[in-house]
This record gives structure tokens, sequence and C-alpha cells, in this order.
């Protein structure tokens, strides 16, 4: 059976998808091909249970033109957009679809109270699968295969990885608390981040000494997902990389500023430990973050217990 996956964005999400192909694959005579964005097929290019990629460049008509060509059994859509949505419906081949839960978190962001059905995502993306393979088993836990090339980069001895960037400025950590963090954590640490990060926290970090590595900026994302394979424990919010972590069962301490756990994307299949400010009474403030806080104080972040994230990161580095 052929099958082609839709998840166009974003990284995270995408990566989310990992387990469900794993048990995909897991059957026997399945083929499966993704449909993403050409950053997201990159950085998977090295998993082996993905038999092919297909770029999506916003175009719909360029991705069906394609698609056609390779006579699809199903169409698994993990995204349920409108982009999507015309890519299924122009490939006129069976489709099972993921239900989201924006209209919960929409309630629970405007509300305060949680509506969310407490499952993750994950397990919600294996609704439609089953389906598909008319299987009633529902154990996403097949692993795959995620070769990353090794890098040459890192600390030889023991590290910590802290991810300083996320999609939005309200879930990512503030520079003061990435300096404050690495110059707690026992042993080395390395920062993983883009451009924008490095010129974020630059002048926070400048004077914290050799067994800081500043990456940010330095390397790409699939260099960083080498960089994450190999760490002892990673420190991230809610971002793309806390999710590559948790694909390399790497232990994921989360941060979580403006959004939740509560809305099903927490480290899914690796030992994780969330950290949260409850009583905030403005979050979650938005489904996915915002460019900045409509308060004025961050306080989702700024009040953060950081001596037990420090704490918790060193018992993971120490044992």
């Amino acid at each position: 059976m052929k099958i082609l996956v839709i998840r166009l964005s974003s990284i995270g999400d995408v990566v989310l998808t990992l387990p469900v192909v794993g048990w995909l694959k897991s059957h026997a005579d399945v083929e499966v091909h993704l449909l993403t964005k050409r950053i997201t097929a990159d950085l998977l290019s090295d998993v082996r249970e993905i038999d092919a990629f297909h770029v999506f460049d916003n175009s719909v008509a360029t991705a069906v033109e394609e698609l056609k060509k390779e006579n699809f059994d199903a169409v698994l859509d993990l995204h349920n957009n409108r982009r999507s949505r015309r890519v299924r419906m122009a490939l006129g081949v069976r489709s099972f679809v993921y239900r989201k839960e924006n209209l919960h978190k929409m309630l629970y962001v405007l509300t305060k109270h949680d509506f969310m059905s407490g499952r993750h995502v994950v397990d919600r993306y294996m609704v439609p699968a089953q389906r598909l393979m008319q299987s009633e088993d529902c154990n996403p836990a097949s692993a795959v295969e995620w070769c990353v090339p090794k890098t040459d980069i890192c600390p030889k001895e023991r590290y910590a990885v802290i991810a300083c960037g996320a999609q939005h400025a309200t879930k990512r950590i503030p520079p003061a608390k990435i300096a404050e963090l690495a110059a707690g954590i026992h042993g080395n640490v390395v920062l993983v981040g883009d451009a924008a990060d490095a010129e974020r926290i630059g002048e926070s970090v400048a004077g914290l000494g050799s067994r800081v590595i500043n990456l940010c900026g330095k390397t790409t994302l699939k260099q960083s997902a080498s960089v994450v394979k190999d760490a002892k424990v990673v420190v991230s919010s809610d971002s793309a990389i806390m999710h590559i972590a948790a694909a390399m069962h790497r232990p994921v301490v989360a941060v979580w500023g403006s959004t939740t756990p509560r809305f099903g994307f927490y480290a899914y299949g690796t030992e994780h430990f969330d950290f949260e400010v409850q009583n905030v009474r403005c979050r979650p403030c938005g489904r996915m973050g915002s460019e900045h806080c409509r308060k004025g104080h961050f306080d989702c972040m700024m009040r953060q217990n950081w001596d037990a994230i420090t704490q918790k990161v060193n018992e993971l580095m120490d044992r």
C-alpha cells in the first residue's frame, strides 16, 4: 500500500508525525511518502521509514501535478487545513483526516477554562491512521531510525543543550534566564538557535566562559539535531527542538511560557519534565504564542522557578 502523509508545518508538528510513520511502516508492504515544506524535508531526509519526500512550495497545483504521478492508495492528512484539503480532494483517493482541537484551544484561551481532551496530538494523529490500516493496535511506539550525520562541533564529554529559540516570542526563554541556566548547569552547555537568536542572546551569554558553546546562527537545523542527539539532557521551551529531542529519546526539561502542555504538544515518547507558572491568570494567551506579551510583564516566563529547573537539569546531568 502506498500512503501519502500530509503535514505542511510547523517543524515540530511534522516531527510529531514520526511515531505514526513508524507505526505505518511496521505493517507489511507499506510505502510512506511525506508532503511537507522544504526545511522539514531536509531535516528529516535521514529518516529511513520515509520512503520519499514531496516538497510543498505553497502551490497546490504544482504539488498535485507531481503527486498524481505516484498513484497513491490512500492519503493520511495530518494537517487538515484548506491547502491539504485541496490536495487530497484533487488526488481522488481514500483519505483519512486528523481532527484538530482548535475550537477547544480558543475557548481555553478566551475563558481560561480547560476544554482540551487531554490526549497528546500523536495519539490523535493515530485515530485516522488506525482507520486507514483497519487496525485496533493503538500503540504508536514503533521506533524510527533517524540517522542524522555526526558533528564534531560538540564537547567530547557530557553536555546539556539549551534551545534558545521558538517560532513566537512569548514561547522563548528570555536571554538573561538562558545565561542563568547555563551558568548553573554542571558540565558543558551547548546553545542552539538561529541567527536571530544569536543576536538576541549575544550580550547575555558573552561572559560565560569556554564550557558554554554558543552555536546559535552557526549551524543548520540538521546540525542542531545532531547536537541534540548526543546531549545528556535538552532544555527547551515549546519549540521544534523539544520535539526533535523527544524523537531522539533525549530527556527533556520543558519550560512553558504563553502556551501549555494541555494543548497536547508536549514532548512525546521520552522522559520529560514540564515547568510552568500555574497562577498567571492571562495564560494561555494564544493558541501558538505571539510576538509580545500583551500584559507587558511576561510573568509566564519571568516567574518560573529557575532554581528548580536548574536543579532538575543537574540531576539528569549527574546520573
